[in-house]
């Protein structure tokens, strides 16, 4: 029997280290992920520090996360930060191929909740601060409530037979070609959104829609929920200030496509394993 591919970030067998809570523990000391720019400091593999290796002049906000390996862990903002000699800066894309999938996964909640810390310092609704009360800001003057934003986020994989839809678009790196994504849009389902952001993309139709995973997404604050669909008619058409390039590709003869670590990677690498094909 064929063994199934499962998404490794859904089945992390690492010993659970981070214990999401809204308050800190007052008799455990403090760790701290420094963030600028969007970038994650390291230190080889390591991205807490137990103190702020920079002044407080330098730092933004510090938001409060939950409890990392029995210490409680805050997300620091800085700007104007230069990394010492054994640290540096990297983008969130790369650390995601540095740290293990658990430590991936509280950096982007550590840098989703600092930005949002940021961005929903003020109410909408009359101009107040808001303050950290539990899993949300609360307006110190009218009470309104601001939850941390989830965008919720398609990525599909189409098929044909033994070719699958790949397409290129002008952000991505040189020569890689991915599965198509889209954001939902207000007043639509997850699966209407697929087959619009299709046919706006590359004008073809598809038929037999199938939820496949999703996968947090900190870019700025996504949630991908990845289906695969069947080709069912139309000629590629691609809208040019989306897609540079589009092709039907045969499974076993892939151009450069993204790593195991990103839902696309994953899913592509799925359809080549369940046709009983190594790519």
């Amino acid at each position: 029997m064929k063994k199934s591919l499962f998404p490794a970030w859904t089945l992390s067998q690492e010993k659970a280290v981070f214990v999401n809570q809204h308050h800190p523990s007052p008799d455990l000391d403090d760790c701290f992920m420094l963030f600028q720019d969007r970038d994650l400091l390291l230190r080889d593999r390591a991205f807490v520090y137990p103190v702020p290796p920079f002044s407080e002049s330098k730092i933004i906000t510090r938001e409060f996360l939950g409890i990392y390996e029995n210490r409680n862990c805050y997300a620091v903002l800085v700007q104007g930060c230069t990394a010492a000699a054994d640290d540096a800066w990297f983008s969130m894309r790369e650390v995601r191929e540095i740290l293990s999938i658990k430590n991936y996964a509280m950096a982007s909640r550590g840098l989703q909740l600092a930005e949002w810390a940021i961005c929903q310092k003020f109410c909408g609704r009359c101009g107040e601060i808001n303050k950290r009360n539990g899993a949300a800001r609360v307006c110190s003057c009218c009470g309104k409530e601001y939850f941390p934003p989830v965008a919720p986020s398609m990525i599909v994989l189409v098929h044909d037979g033994e070719r699958i839809l790949l397409a290129r678009s002008p952000s991505y790196p040189k020569n890689l070609y991915s599965i198509l994504s889209g954001f939902v849009e207000p007043g639509e389902s997850v699966e209407q959104s697929v087959h619009r952001e299709v046919f706006e993309e590359v004008g073809i139709k598809i038929c037999n829609l199938e939820y496949v995973a999703s996968q947090p997404w900190p870019f700025p604050h996504s949630l991908m929920l990845g289906y695969q669909a069947q080709y069912s008619g139309g000629e590629i058409k691609k809208d040019p200030t989306e897609i540079d390039d589009a092709h039907w590709y045969a499974i076993h003869d892939l151009p450069l496509i993204p790593s195991m670590s990103t839902i696309a990677g994953w899913m592509i690498r799925k359809r080549q394993h369940d046709l009983g094909i190594n790519g």
